[in-house]
């Protein structure tokens, strides 16, 4: 954190109380978060569909590993790479709604402290 971050930190805990800030959720609050808002509809979409791919993934691999012949196994391991790379692809985005998710909380705390200060 740099010397203008702590500066601003200070003069928010200075003008205001710290309830009003709020705390930081971890890591497995702002998963749930991503379930409560407005997308969770998408999200839920989002784990039922990287299940799925993921399941698909798996038995691309036993078949992968079973193949006798070159050219099944070039296709089963081809199929894993697109499925696995489909994954990373989904969980991506999942990061970064839940950063988006973050970003709006700050705002809205932004906001917060705009609309408590008094009026001079």
């Amino acid at each position: 954190m740099n010397d203008l971050d702590q500066k601003i930190q200070a003069a928010l805990r200075r003008d205001q109380p710290a309830d009003l800030l709020g705390s930081e959720p971890n890591l497995a609050e702002e998963i749930l978060i991503a379930f409560r808002g407005r997308q969770r509809w998408q999200s839920s979409l989002l784990i039922i569909l990287n299940l799925a791919i993921f399941a698909a993934l798996v038995f691309a691999v036993v078949r992968f590993d079973g193949s006798a012949e070159v050219t099944a196994q070039l296709r089963w391991g081809g199929l894993a790479l697109v499925l696995l790379l489909m994954i990373t692809m989904l969980k991506i985005w999942f990061w970064l709604e839940m950063s988006t998710n973050r970003v709006l909380r700050e705002v809205k705390r932004v906001e917060l402290l705009l609309l408590s200060r008094p009026e001079k």
